[in-house]
């Protein structure tokens, strides 16, 4: 009797056991996939970044253009007849025109973020972070339509006082030769409205500079997470 009640305990120990290592195993195998899927998602999220940063350098150095041109421009307005037409027309065209739309990819952070992976990420800077960086690429666009907006204001102005010589483009790509053909000085609430929409390129270009900065941390923490054990 002893024998055999050890015998069926035995089996019992072992069918327990056995049941015991498949959920684990299971578990395990499931949490490497989790694992492995949010993985992909901040790999694909570091080429994302890397497009951003492209796109942030563009932007950042149109916008530069016309933050110089509106310079230019207050700066000689009271003795533009010393300059050509040419001149005149080449920076009131780059300090209208030349704004920006940012156009980013957000698909595999709202991913990670609704499948729930996120909460896999051990390191909670870098949930932070990335939190912050979309947030941030909200606020960008809404600088970009309000300087798109103040744009239009010059709508009037630049087709009476504007003529394309030629279709051609700077080195990034932007149209840059205009000739001005109205009467010289430009009218000083042109002027005034054209500083006023300087300003926001100044705090535009001051927010990409530090999302550039913010990223390259971000692109460490990221690899980092990928890479941990």
């Amino acid at each position: 009797m002893k024998n055999t009640i050890a015998k069926y305990l035995i089996e019992f120990i072992v069918i327990i056991t056995g049941i015991s290592l498949s959920f684990y195993v299971e578990k395990l195998n499931e949490t490497n996939y989790k694992e492995n899927l949010k993985n992909q998602s901040l790999g694909r999220i570091l080429k994302n970044i890397e497009v951003d940063t492209k796109d942030f350098k563009f932007n950042l150095d149109a916008n530069k253009k016309s933050i110089y041109s509106t310079e230019w421009l207050a700066e000689r307005n009271d003795e533009l007849q010393l300059y050509s037409r040419d001149s005149v027309g080449y920076h009131l065209n780059r300090a209208i025109f030349f704004n920006t739309i940012l156009v980013d990819n957000q698909e595999e952070y709202r991913g990670l973020q609704n499948s729930g992976l996120i909460e896999l990420i051990d390191n909670e800077n870098l949930v932070t972070n990335l939190q912050e960086k979309y947030v941030r690429h909200e606020f960008f666009k809404k600088i970009e339509d309000f300087i798109l907006k103040k744009m239009s204001l010059f709508e009037d102005f630049s087709s009476k006082n504007l003529r394309y010589n030629s279709y051609r483009t700077d080195e990034i790509g932007m149209s840059n030769d205009r000739i001005f053909i109205g009467r010289k000085n430009i009218p000083y609430n042109i002027i005034e409205s054209l500083k006023d929409k300087r300003t926001y390129h100044n705090f535009y270009t001051f927010q990409i500079k530090e999302r550039l900065e913010a990223d390259k941390i971000l692109v460490d923490q990221i690899k980092k997470e990928i890479n941990r054990k």
